[in-house]
């Protein structure tokens, strides 16, 4: 390389990727962070039909709990979600990794499925929300891209390589309180699980003293420390609430045995999960 030459690489920006996208498909292309906000997407200016959906407070409410649902979904099931939204069009949305851990989403709409009778349906939604005048929602269900089902397949599948390259290269931009919040919403959902720092740090991609900062940062307190008072509190919701055993609510909060649980019950409440059981009852039959 001669001197003052920039270096070549190969890899290819997450705009590139969407706007390549496009121009293969003419389908609208979003990438979302876990909490939904939109952070890119081409072109910049969306779908014109997606625009006069929004127009109307019920349109803009029903796209925005598909969205939700569409996100809650990959996120449980870590898989690709295809399906029509309330407007009668395709959806999909691919899970976005960043060093192994879900980071965001992307999603591809407004595919009107080849078929007989499928623009119509859709003109007769928008006519019931009050979208537009007949000229705007005609002009606007006449810019949405037909696509049949094989056509369908394809796109996926184009975009689901897509997908796996961001991850592969690390593409998707992050930041510190959105892996903060993920962690919080993980330990919440595996708190039964046995969970480790170490294997914290390899689901996040940070290291044992950054993955600490940032979670103290965002919660005021450890993240041992906030897996105990997560198990905690549900220990104590059970012993109030369940006739289950002391050895069943150990081990379906995470506690590797009775006696390790019933020791860190002490030290955190102050008392014995039995002892604990009894003070509830005695204050519920005093009521």
């Amino acid at each position: 390389m001669k001197k003052g030459d920039e270096p070549v690489t190969d890899e290819i920006s997450l705009e590139d990727i969407l706007r390549q996208l496009y121009a293969m498909s003419g389908i609208l292309i979003d990438v979302y962070n876990l909490e939904g906000r939109s952070i890119a997407r081409y072109p910049d200016d969306g779908a014109a039909f997606c625009h006069l959906v929004c127009r109307s407070p019920e349109g803009a409410g029903r796209c925005s709990k598909d969205n939700r649902e569409a996100f809650d979904i990959v996120r449980r099931e870590h898989r690709m979600h295809i399906y029509q939204c309330h407007m009668g069009l395709y959806e999909a949305v691919f899970p976005l990794y960043h060093y192994g851990r879900l980071a965001g989403y992307m999603m591809t709409g407004q595919m009107l499925e080849k078929r007989e009778g499928a623009e119509e349906e859709a003109v007769r939604e928008a006519r019931r929300l009050r979208l537009g005048s007949e000229e705007e929602i005609r002009k606007a269900v006449d810019g949405l891209v037909r696509i049949d089902l094989e056509e369908r397949e394809t796109f996926v599948t184009m975009c689901r390589v897509c997908a796996d390259y961001i991850a592969n290269h690390h593409q998707f931009p992050v930041n510190a309180t959105g892996t903060a919040r993920e962690i919080v919403r993980y330990l919440d959902e595996h708190y039964r699980e046995d969970i480790t720092l170490d294997s914290l740090c390899r689901w996040s991609g940070y290291s044992k003293t950054r993955l600490n900062q940032l979670f103290r940062e965002y919660t005021g307190t450890s993240v041992c420390r906030y897996l105990m008072d997560v198990r905690m509190e549900n220990a104590c919701r059970m012993l109030r609430g369940s006739g289950e055993s002391i050895y069943s609510i150990a081990m379906e909060t995470g506690f590797s045995s009775q006696n390790y649980f019933s020791r860190q019950f002490k030290k955190y409440i102050g008392c014995t999960p039995g002892e604990y059981r009894k003070a509830k009852d005695r204050e519920r039959r005093e009521q």
